[in-house]
This record gives structure tokens, C-alpha cells and sequence, in this order.
């Protein structure tokens, strides 16, 4: 397979060193016919961590992909003004690397990405950018697209569709849990069952807030952690509430950035060996997290009529 992605984008080299074949795109070359187009709207401060991640698990199946990546339309007009400065991610990717929503609306997207954000402990509709979320989410309906909700993403598209509250946790759940399979749905054919897949989150979904009459299917538990993956056949949207993208150290990244800052933190669950946080974790849901997103890409190709 082939991922198109735009030229010099960082991840590019990484990709190609480990024998992904990526064609560079600019903004007056097109993705051949044929190609899958996926946007990612990128909501998470770290913006290139998070690219990066997702951008792999999209080069893992036997479909070419051409990514877009945006960001909403209120951040990136005020991410290029001058003097403008990220905690987070170096302003000149963001300008280089990054459109605005209104700039991609028009774009013929066959599958979209909607990451997570660090605001689960607010309310929806406290978030800056809730008024521009509902409408994205609106927009996903006027196109013939599969849409893939990631932990925030998805309890704010189970919210603006169905009206699911989320829940604050007392404590971050954090850690590697298992996860029961209750229906393989369209995207877990070859996951293993039980799987397992790292959490890290301030809130929760809950089974009873469910609407039933919402036609949502959950595809998978934990007694742990609680649910993990909702379908919505009807709209072709996917919600995960947790995080089949990390690396192998992205729990021991945020565990150490907390630790160092001070906030209330406890070791991740079931991710270091004998809980020893000198020990080097190990990614134990990478190969499932492959065959999960090639069957997202799967799905959105047979949406689009390509098998």
C-alpha cells in the first residue's frame, strides 16, 4: 500500500525507514483515483505525537491512503496570527501542516478521523470550541463518509446524536485492560477476543445511559474500565473511548509528565512488568490495533463501493 501524505511532513522518513512507501503531496498535486482520503481533525495539544501515531496504523493494510490533517477553524485562524505561539506543537507545523475546517469541508472524504481532547472534565457544552464541533459533526452527515470518534470525540458525538451524558471519574482510569468482544460489528473481524487496549481517561460512558432506541451497538466491555467500543451502523460513525493508536511509551510519557508536574497520578495498570516503572512497558495491543484500523479502512471502502 501507499500513503499520501503532504511533503516534508516529519513522519515521512520515520515511515519510509521502516518500509512504508509514501508519496509527498503539495497543494497542487492530487491523490490519484483510487485512494482512500482520510481526514484527521486533530484536537490534542501534542499535535504531532498524535498525527504520528495515527498516520502508522493507517499505513498497515492493503488499501492507499492520502491523509488530510485540520484543526478547527477558530484554532488555526488564531494559530496564524502573528506572535502566536503552542505549548504544544512548533507553530511552523502547524502553519505548514495544518488547514482549517472551512478550508476541507469541501474535500470528498471517504473516511474521518476526530482525536481526542483534554477537556473530558468539562462540559460539553463549556468546551471553546463545542459550537464548532456540533457543527463538523452535522457536516459528517452531508457526506457519504465513515466517521471514527476517539475518546473525547466519542462521548461528544454520543452526546450531540444521542444525548448520552459522560460521567467524572474520581480517579484517572489509566492503564492496559482486557476488553470483552460483545459484537465483532465491522471493525473487530481478527481482533483477538478478549483484546486489550490502553485507557487513559477522567470520565466514563455508562451502559444505562444508552438510549434504546438509538439503533447504537456496544461492541465491546471491561469490568475493569468499563465500555470500550460503540458502533452506529445507521451513520456510519465509530466510537472508541480509548486508545488502540498509542505507542508502546505514550502511558509512560503522560505518567512521567504528571509525576514531574505534581498532579495526582497513579502507576498505569497491567502496562509495566511487576509494576516496575524502571522496566520498559510492552505494547501487547499493537497487532490488534492493526487489524482494527484495517478494518475501519475496510468498512469506509466498501461505503465508498470499493469492495
Amino acid at each position: 500500500m501507499t500513503l499520501y501524505l503532504p511533503r516534508n511532513l516529519p513522519s515521512v522518513a520515520t515511515l519510509r525507514e521502516s518500509g512504508i512507501d509514501v508519496v509527498e503531496l503539495d497543494d497542487t498535486r492530487k491523490p490519484p483515483e483510487g485512494v482512500l482520503r482520510v481526514g484527521i481533525l486533530n484536537l490534542m495539544p501534542d499535535k504531532v505525537a498524535t498525527e504520528r501515531q495515527l498516520i502508522r496504523m493507517l499505513a498497515h493494510d492493503v488499501h492507499d491512503v492520502a491523509v488530510t490533517l485540520f484543526a478547527t477553524t477558530e484554532y488555526m485562524q488564531r494559530a496564524r496570527q502573528d506572535g502566536y505561539s503552542s505549548a504544544n506543537t512548533p507553530i511552523e507545523h502547524l502553519r505548514a501542516f495544518y488547514r482549517s475546517f472551512d478550508e476541507v469541508r469541501e474535500t470528498p472524504f471517504d473516511g474521518l478521523i476526530i482525536t481526542g481532547a483534554p477537556v473530558e472534565q468539562l462540559p460539553c457544552e463549556d468546551v471553546p470550541y463545542w459550537q464548532e464541533m456540533k457543527q463538523i459533526l452535522d457536516w459528517t452527515h452531508t457526506r457519504p463518509m465513515g466517521v471514527f470518534n476517539i475518546c473525547w470525540a466519542a462521548q461528544a458525538a454520543l452526546k450531540h446524536f444521542h444525548d448520552v451524558p459522560k460521567h467524572v471519574l474520581n480517579a484517572k482510569r489509566f492503564g492496559v485492560f482486557s476488553h470483552d468482544v460483545l459484537e465483532e460489528g465491522s471493525v473487530l473481524s481478527g481482533v483477538s477476543a478478549p483484546f486489550e487496549v490502553p485507557v487513559s481517561r477522567h470520565s466514563e460512558t455508562r451502559l444505562a445511559d444508552l438510549p434504546s432506541d438509538s439503533g447504537l451497538l456496544v461492541l465491546a466491555d471491561s469490568d475493569e474500565a468499563g465500555i470500550c467500543l460503540l458502533e452506529d451502523p445507521e451513520r456510519g460513525h465509530v466510537f472508541m473511548l480509548n486508545h488502540f493508536e498509542y505507542d508502546p511509551d505514550t502511558l509512560k510519557r503522560e505518567y512521567d509528565r504528571d509525576k514531574t508536574s505534581g498532579a495526582p497520578i497513579k502507576l498505569p495498570q497491567n502496562y509495566y512488568p511487576g509494576d516496575d516503572d524502571t522496566a520498559p512497558p510492552t505494547a501487547n495491543w499493537q497487532a490488534d490495533a492493526r487489524r482494527f484500523y484495517g478494518n475501519w479502512l475496510d468498512a469506509i471502502a466498501r461505503r465508498r463501493g470499493m469492495g
